[in-house]
């Protein structure tokens, strides 16, 4: 080969590679700026749950008889985009204490910017929020009063005051009306198959005890707490039961209906789906929640106790994208607390069911290496799969034990080697104490701009509550 051919190939190859950079930097830019026309009304929503999207849509479809809408995440909506229509509307939840949604983030940090600079960038713009909360929360709907505050510090003009609601007394079910049919949730009958109590308290005699024990999950407790159930349901047989396989994902909830007396109106209880649809049956794990005055928590007293084997809850299966990983490839760093695991062995299993999926590093806490030791019980038969790279176990009643956030730290140089640039991480369990102290230990761990990128890349997954 004479030294032109060599200068001819080697051009031809960078002209390809370069050909190559820019399909994927147009089909990106496609992905992740949402076009719409100056004619539409834009309806945005930002959910950590899956509530807020259910009320946009529904919104949306109320107003389609008099308006053209679209509706779109957060996640996917530019600033720039808003210069493109004339009324926009956000339905928006807060997180933890005051925070946006994961999928709000990119969108709320750009938005703060940009209002500091106090321009008339949005002075165009006509726009409504909508904000979902729990007045439990000392910062009830902050993310949707700092939405509010930053679009009209952007010369936007408010077409109505801002719009709060606690959705955990069902402020927000008025608005669900206009949600089309084939979007609303039809319920099935889930049958109680099997309920075993997954850990147990010893008595002062050393003998082991079947009366329910509890693992705190970062808060202290009585000695004598509630235990930890793991139960299998199995979903009647009906016409719509292979369309209900066929949209259950790991990461997904059953939203259990929960009997009032007279004329009280239906709540429901939601739980972490434990297992995927090859199992067919769908699994759960349920603390068992005892109030102050010895009376058991709604939805836990049904599961673990009052509902006899064999009898049936009305329930139905919502989906929770925030909490879907479909890469099943990069490593995936698993972590929660107490009934957490719930989440953490659907996780698993999905991989465990595939040929050569990326490794997967199990984090786990919970109370006393005796009585608490349920990790193996709770994720098999996929306990010793293949796909597990390592399980890092703490607990906090042990001599030298901790939390769960803890164990991440002490491991912090592996735990950043392992995440690498694609790595992804999924947490679940309480959001106060486990949840705020493992975001603490990632933002430590991998530092400002390796976070930052977890999170607006959408592989930091919070399933929290």
């Amino acid at each position: 080969m004479t030294e032109t051919h060599r200068l001819l190939i080697a051009i031809v190859s960078i002209g390809l590679y370069m050909l190559w950079v820019a399909v994927l930097f147009f089909k990106h830019r496609k992905k992740n700026n949402y076009a719409v026309s100056g004619e539409e009304t834009l309806v945005v929503y930002a959910s950590q749950t899956g509530t807020a999207e259910k009320i946009a849509r529904a919104k949306a479809a109320a107003l389609s008889q008099q308006e053209q809408t679209s509706v779109v995440s957060m996640a996917s909506l530019k600033l720039n985009t808003l210069s493109s229509v004339s009324k926009v509307i956000f339905v928006v939840s807060t997180y933890g204490e005051g925070e946006p949604p994961d999928a709000g983030r990119t969108f709320s940090k750009a938005l703060k910017k940009a209002s500091s600079n106090q321009s008339d960038y949005l002075s165009h713009l006509s726009f409504e929020v909508v904000g979902l909360g729990d007045k439990q929360y000392a910062a009830f709907c902050q993310f949707a009063v700092t939405l509010f505050d930053n679009i009209s510090a952007l010369g936007a003009r408010a077409l109505s005051p801002l719009t709060t609601l606690d959705s955990g007394k069902g402020e927000h079910l008025s608005l669900l009306g206009s949600l089309p049919q084939d979007e609303q949730h039809p319920t099935h009958a889930f049958t109680l198959k099997n309920r075993v109590q997954l850990n147990e308290i010893s008595l002062a005699s050393g003998e082991a005890s079947k009366e329910p024990s509890d693992h705190s999950e970062g808060k202290p407790s009585n000695p004598a707490s509630p235990g930890l159930f793991g139960l299998s349901l199995n979903v009647d047989h009906s016409n719509h039961t292979q369309e209900l396989h066929e949209q259950w994902e790991a990461g997904d909830v059953l939203e259990v209906l929960i009997p009032q007396q007279g004329q009280s109106p239906i709540v429901s209880r939601s739980y972490t789906i434990a297992s995927v649809p090859q199992e067919h049956d769908v699994k759960l794990v349920v603390r068992q929640l005892v109030k102050d005055n010895g009376q058991l928590g709604l939805g836990s007293g049904l599961l673990t106790r009052s509902l006899p084997v064999s009898q049936s809850v009305q329930a139905y299966i919502r989906k929770n994208t925030s909490a879907i990983i479909t890469n099943t490839q990069c490593p995936l760093l698993l972590i929660a607390a107490g009934s957490g695991i719930a989440g953490v062995r659907a996780q698993l299993a999905k991989r465990a069911l595939l040929e050569n999926a990326g490794p997967v590093w199990i984090f786990f806490g919970e109370r006393h290496p005796m009585q608490d030791d349920v990790l193996d019980k709770t994720l098999s038969p996929f306990q010793n799969s293949d796909c597990i790279f390592k399980k890092s176990v703490i607990f906090s009643r042990q001599k030298g034990g901790g939390y769960v956030q803890q164990r991440l730290v002490e491991q912090r140089d592996e735990v950043k080697s392992f995440l690498g640039d694609t790595g992804q991480v999924y947490v679940c369990g309480h959001f106060e104490g486990m949840g705020q102290g493992v975001d603490m230990a990632l933002q430590s761990i991998l530092e400002a701009q390796a976070y930052n990128a977890l999170a607006d890349e959408g592989r930091y997954h919070r399933d929290l509550y």
